[in-house]
């Protein structure tokens, strides 16, 4: 039976249809990512679902109203101008915790949730002060077992640091050993926030030596760095020991603990070395030197 091909659409008129349905089609699923946009904008800036009020938890030095204004500060515009960051649904949780321990180097760890959909909670762990770093060398009258007399402490500036040698905190002055204190390396004025060793683990490492060099009745005073991996421990009685990092300080401590054993030095009575150094940085080789001993 022959077509009647006046009864079939056009190629034209077919194209012009489809394009008809695909502009319907796009307009559609426009006028419902717009529609959901608003309606997701719209709900975002009710005050029922928008963070008003933060709450701290863990802080003792950090303080919750210092918490609470660095976070509004930080979240205080939107995003593309359609979402506020305060709103519960969209504040920004990741970027916020570093903000704020960027911005408290008290902080060592934070975590921050919602109590409501009104209430922020910032829960954080402050660091625990475990030494000292001094910017200037003291400039002592003596040292000995009693407690030295420093000539500039009060134009000596002092910062805590945590155990993983992060600087974080400006420090009271202390005489005597309430904290055992570090110098060198840090050449900044203003140090917070850095490392006094980048290394955290050789920082434990030297920790961990000092505190063997306590146990063969020595007592250190403080700890002089001439770089990351030349040291020079000053112990009471005023001599020093040099040592560096080259090689596992454990090894170092056997050295050290061997040549205590020699008659020259295991005569002394107390805790005072008759030393004027002890040289641990060449391997095998010790050297050392007598008080009044000449060369």
């Amino acid at each position: 039976m022959p077509i009647n091909n006046s009864t079939l659409p056009s190629h034209e008129e077919f194209l012009r249809r489809k394009r008809k349905k695909r502009i319907i089609k796009y307009s559609i699923i426009s006028f419902l990512i717009i529609f959901i946009i608003g309606l997701s904008s719209y709900i975002s800036h009710r005050p029922e679902v928008r963070i008003s009020k933060v709450v701290l938890k863990g802080g003792v030095l950090v303080t919750e109203s210092d918490i609470s204004d660095k976070s509004f500060s930080y979240m205080k515009d939107s995003y593309f101008w359609l979402f506020p960051k305060n709103s519960s649904f969209w504040y920004p949780k990741k970027q916020l915790s570093v903000y704020l321990k960027e911005n408290f180097k008290r902080i060592d760890t934070i975590s921050i949730g919602l109590d409501g959909l009104r209430t922020m909670v910032v829960t954080v762990e402050e660091r625990k002060p475990f030494a000292i770093w001094c910017d200037k060398l003291p400039g002592q009258v003596e040292i000995s077992t009693t407690t030295p007399v420093e000539k500039d402490s009060e134009y000596q500036k002092c910062f805590f640091i945590d155990q993983n040698s992060t600087i974080f905190s400006e420090a009271p002055y202390f005489s005597g050993d309430a904290y055992f204190k570090f110098y060198g390396l840090v050449s900044t004025s203003t140090p917070i926030g850095n490392y006094y060793i980048s290394s955290s683990t050789k920082f434990q490492e030297i920790v961990h030596f000092i505190s063997d060099i306590k146990a063969m009745s020595i007592r250190p005073l403080y700890l002089i760095a001439e770089d990351e991996g030349d040291f020079s421990l000053v112990v009471s009685g005023g001599g020093k020991i040099f040592f560096d990092t080259k090689k596992p300080l454990t090894e170092i401590s056997k050295n050290l603990e061997s040549l205590l054993k020699t008659p020259a030095l295991s005569t002394s009575t107390n805790s005072d070395l008759p030393i004027e150094y002890i040289d641990l940085r060449y391997g095998n080789k010790l050297f050392y030197k007598l008080k009044g001993e000449k060369i």
